[in-house]
């Protein structure tokens, strides 16, 4: 009787067992679904965000600089230059009244060829009140960029679906390499990614 019992107990848990890892994996939320749904183009662009704003919070501004891209660095200088004071959302080193001090990823789609949207809420501290607001909006732009990705925007209080293919083509005109790049500027995109 002892054995039928521990058998059918066996049973009966992995039984359990099955059922459980399969609702785990139709869950959305789920890592298993999320590494299925996600391209490896959208993959390498967050790696690179995650990257940029671990060096945000961190105030490593040559680190965040290295991982923008060469037109956004510009276009800032630029700003610089025609005003004393810089105010940019791409400009956290010349900020000093905000701080990011966590962040999360909300979602990410591919906008066109090259170019990838990465929604994120933000934990930001502000001197001026003493306090930190919880998940602020924000949408980045990447681009890929000699066969990598580099921030070239972010847009503040927004979301994916308040951003638009045809205003980023009309904005941002050759700023993404429109091909995937070779495999071995992907593999140095990846191994770049995992640093």
């Amino acid at each position: 009787m002892g054995v039928v019992s521990i058998r059918s107990a066996v049973s009966v848990l992995a039984i359990f067992s099955a059922f459980a890892t399969q609702a785990r994996a139709e869950e959305p939320d789920s890592a298993h679904s999320m590494i299925e749904e996600e391209s490896p183009e959208i993959f390498l662009a967050k790696a690179t965000l995650q990257q940029y704003l671990s060096r945000v919070v961190r105030k490593d501004w040559d680190g965040a600089r290295r991982l923008t891209h060469p037109r956004a660095l510009a276009m800032l200088e630029k700003m610089k230059k025609r005003s004393s004071a810089l105010r940019h959302n791409l400009a956290p080193w010349a900020d000093p009244s905000t701080r990011l001090e966590a962040f999360r990823f909300m979602g990410a789609k591919a906008a066109s060829p090259g170019v990838i949207l990465v929604a994120t809420g933000e934990d930001n501290f502000h001197t001026e009140e003493q306090g930190v607001s919880a998940d602020d909006p924000a949408v980045y732009v990447l681009f890929r960029h000699h066969g990598t990705y580099v921030i070239g925007d972010k847009k503040s209080g927004m979301s994916l679906g308040d951003v638009s293919p045809a205003s980023l083509d009309a904005g941002y005109p050759g700023w993404a390499d429109k091909s995937n790049g070779s495999a071995p500027q992907t593999r140095r995109a990846q191994h770049q990614a995992r640093r």
